[in-house]
């Protein structure tokens, strides 16, 4: 069985570490004989080396933009140099901060990060830690950019899906801050849905080896199309409402109980 974990409120609450009941319910799940894998907005370089002493197969990282399996990169998109400058200019002209993705690090001007970290000790109380920022005022030319996410005091994401959803998807913040105050801009195509699709096609296993675990909007699409779909107690009603199964909250043993029915609920349908 083949399983994909989002990392942020799903493996790790939000300013804190992982709970030891979902290390110890990871690490029994590979032991007995099943690949486990990451499933983030997170690039590769992101991602904090505590998660991977986890114990992983590899993962679909960057929602979709990069899919590593056994240690080999067997899918990669990043934006056009056109796409790229639509993007950047499109933010610049409404006074965005962004946060550009890149397999490297994530860039980001100093500015941009006094004030992401201000919304989210006066939203969440504590802040997500990236160890992969790079604090910069100019994007490397050949920089290879995989996401970008933005950062504004307040703007309608129905708004921005107005007016540049024909060339990109918009997907709602998922580290906490409020939908209108944070979100990302995917390339069209590019979802967690699509990055296990190439992870089981490189391994030549059917969907219906799968469970996907989230909490946030950009994990609809993978809870819907795994074969089970687990949403943490802390998740957001949408992705209640579109899961196969509530567990309970990360920090009340909720990963550890999700992957208990899972277990049972692909068992039964093999």
């Amino acid at each position: 069985m083949n399983f994909f974990f989002d990392v942020d409120g799903t493996i790790l609450p939000f300013g804190k570490g992982a709970p030891e009941s979902a290390v110890r319910a990871i690490r029994n799940l590979r032991r007995d004989g099943h690949r486990a894998f990451l499933a983030t907005g997170r690039s590769h370089a992101e991602v904090p080396q505590s998660v991977y002493d986890i114990g992983f197969d590899g993962g679909v990282f960057a929602a979709g933009a990069s899919v590593i399996c056994g240690g080999k990169v067997i899918y990669k998109r990043i934006f056009s140099a056109e796409e790229k400058e639509a993007a950047l200019s499109y933010c610049r002209e409404r006074g965005f901060r962004t946060l550009v993705q890149t397999d490297e690090g994530t860039y980001i001007t100093a500015e941009g990060l006094s004030f992401w970290r201000s919304l989210m000790h006066a939203h969440m109380g504590a802040e997500i830690v990236l160890d992969s920022l790079i604090i910069s005022d100019a994007l490397p030319t050949d920089a290879e950019v995989n996401k970008i996410l933005y950062v504004t005091e307040g703007y309608d994401i129905q708004q921005i899906r107005a007016e540049i959803g024909d060339r990109f998807s918009i997907v709602d913040n998922t580290v906490g801050l409020p939908r209108d105050n944070m979100g990302e801009i995917v390339l069209k195509g590019v979802t967690k849905a699509t990055g296990i699709d190439r992870v089981l096609e490189y391994l030549g296993e059917d969907i219906s080896s799968t469970a996907a675990f989230g909490d946030g909007a950009n994990d609809i699409e993978m809870v819907t199309h795994a074969a089970v779909g687990i949403a943490m107690g802390n998740s957001s009603e949408d992705l209640k409402a579109a899961a196969s199964w509530v567990a309970p909250d990360l920090e009340n043993d909720g990963l550890e109980k999700g992957i208990d029915f899972a277990i049972r609920a692909l068992s039964g349908a093999s």
